[in-house]
């Protein structure tokens, strides 16, 4: 063992046995969840009022340490007194839904695209292209015009109302859907920092009571009112561990905030530094060090690589469509996997990320696939716990024409027109193909036996009228490299959705114009687009490129040779 596998050994060590409260600032590749679980293994069975509640910000993660118990001999911490789950699920089963009037039926969606709610003024907009914030510290809900994504600020485009009306409505619509029982997690964050504050020793005793201590993965994605949660919970001498690395903080739009983290983690009685990098290369992490704030020295590289190649930097015009052509003429992505295979990396194990997903040239031979595919691809969507709104939708629509399948054997046409046909509502349609997602197991080889199983037991319409296994699905998943998009070329998909993910080989797609400049001049602390790109880097694991534009090519060459990282121009 090197010197510095040994001191990232011992970083591990410490952070897995130091007691709590806790706060462990943990580099990409560190090993954050394996932190977690480790001291959750530690835990001695059969300990009544001594659970642990162990949070993530995804159903993944979520399986993964659960997994992770079981694989151990230790079921028993998968369960009561103990609580794996999302911070959605925590929020939502321990300080939200108990302490709700019992006078109608609750129901949480991630997005109101799930209830399918408008907005209407002198046009017609879907309650969901409004982005809701909350400040905890003043207590003021608002609905900021600046949220507008780019689609959202086309539908008000020549609106002849003021946009102080249209909040106005858009919370009128929204508190209406409340009364009826209709939450978004959003709506659920703000009640449960109400219900602290109003009942404390109501939502807090049962937490203390039952958790001896609660710890939170990828503390850097909470947003400024979950921060104000477990600020409450530390005054109130609840034992947390927060495990996070605010260099990747990149969910700004989900009112996650950098200061109040920092404010939050100092208070916490002591810190844990993980800087050993168990994914990357010394050449990958020389780079991922300029994109951070404080000028840290880079992570300590213990992946035990066999080779360590430079960044590879390619020039790119950028088109529309999401063209990226290189400066030899060929496709910027198919370039990059023809090199990655010089270092034995297949396309298959690449990864092409950006941004934004509308800047990368994904296959249209990736929405295709069998039906047991397609809806295994919109498990994943509702699984991942990240997706926007229309993705979510997307695969609610998939999951919903499986059901009709079922409920209606041999109808034709499109879903409306079935729905039409049967008396049954879309958007009712939609939320039972939602809640018919979320109650699917991770997808295997035999997933179909247990889809057919879970398609039996969803709630269905009165006028349903299944026929033996009519509509069944059959076959085999087809999720991993034999998927013919994958087996086609690289892995696509933007930053956001690969977060916490990683592969051999990474092409990050630049085609903004300015990175140079923000990437030489401004802080990354203040600057969430050099935050995006050091989560990109970050992804890879022996091998890095770069798709710059060809103005900016001899500026981004000049700053990797002023940083002495080891670069080489694919021209």
């Amino acid at each position: 063992m090197t010197t510095d596998q040994e001191l990232a050994a011992a970083q591990q060590e410490k952070a897995i046995t130091a007691l709590a409260p806790l706060y462990v600032q943990a580099c990409p590749g560190a090993g954050k969840t394996h932190v977690i679980v480790s001291r959750h293994l530690a835990q001695p069975a059969s300990l009544l009022r001594h659970g642990r509640a162990l949070i993530s910000f995804t159903r993944t993660a979520r399986d993964q340490m659960a997994e992770r118990c079981r694989a151990e001999g230790r079921a028993d911490l998968a369960g009561f007194p103990h609580f794996i789950g999302t911070m959605d699920s925590f929020i939502w089963d321990f300080l939200v839904f108990p302490h709700l009037p019992t006078d109608r039926p609750w129901q949480l969606f991630d997005s109101w695209s799930a209830v399918r709610a408008t907005v209407q003024l002198d046009r017609t907009v879907p309650l969901d292209a409004f982005t809701f914030t909350f400040d905890p510290c003043s207590g003021v809900e608002s609905v900021p015009v600046e949220a507008l994504d780019r689609s959202a600020r086309q539908a008000f485009h020549g609106t002849r109302r003021p946009w102080r009306h249209w909040e106005e409505e858009a919370k009128r619509v929204r508190n209406q859907l409340m009364k009826q029982g209709y939450l978004t997690c959003h709506e659920s964050r703000i009640l449960a920092w109400q219900h602290l504050r109003q009942r404390p020793d109501e939502v807090l005793v049962p937490l203390r009571s039952r958790f001896s201590e609660i710890m939170i993965d990828e503390a850097q994605d909470c947003s400024t009112t979950e921060i104000a949660i477990l600020d409450t919970f530390h005054a109130a001498g609840l034992k947390l561990t927060v495990v996070g690395d605010p260099d990747q903080m990149i969910y700004g739009w989900r009112e996650a905030d950098r200061k109040a983290l920092t404010d939050f983690t100092a208070k916490l009685d002591s810190t844990v530094e993980l800087t050993g990098n168990r994914r990357s290369t010394p050449t990958i992490c020389a780079l991922a060090a300029t994109l951070r704030t404080g000028a840290r020295s880079p992570d300590l590289s213990i992946a035990g690589h066999h080779d360590d190649p430079p960044v590879l930097i390619l020039p790119t015009t950028f088109g529309r469509s999401a063209k990226a052509v290189h400066s030899s003429g060929i496709d910027t992505a198919r370039v990059f996997c023809q090199h990655a295979e010089r270092f034995s990396i297949p396309a298959t194990s690449c990864l092409v990320t950006a941004r934004r997903r509308a800047t990368l040239p994904i296959p249209s031979s990736e929405r295709g696939g069998n039906p047991i595919t397609r809806l295994a691809r919109a498990y994943q969507v509702i699984a991942s716990g990240i997706a926007d709104a229309d993705k979510i939708e997307q695969a609610c629509r998939v999951a919903a024409s499986v059901l009709l399948g079922y409920w209606f054997p041999g109808s034709s046409g499109s879903p409306a027109s079935i729905c039409k046909a049967h008396d049954l509502q879309v958007g009712d349609l939609l939320r039972r193909g939602y809640a018919f997602l979320a109650e699917l197991p991770q997808p295997h080889p035999a997933w179909s036996t247990d889809v057919n199983t879970t398609m039996k037991n969803v709630r269905s319409p009165s006028s349903a009228a299944p026929k033996g296994t009519a509509g069944h699905l059959r076959g085999r998943p087809v999720i991993t490299a034999k998927d013919p998009a994958q087996m086609a070329g690289p892995r696509m998909d933007n930053v956001h959705q690969v977060k916490g993910d990683q592969a051999d080989a990474v092409l990050v797609m630049l085609p903004e114009t300015g990175t140079a400049a923000a990437w030489r001049e401004e802080d990354p602390a203040e600057n969430e687009e050099l935050r995006i790109m050091y989560v990109a880097v970050t992804r890879a694991r022996r091998l890095l490129g770069m798709a710059v534009r060809d103005e900016e090519l001899g500026e981004i060459t000049a700053l990797l040779t002023q940083f002495s990282v080891d670069h080489q121009v694919i021209s």
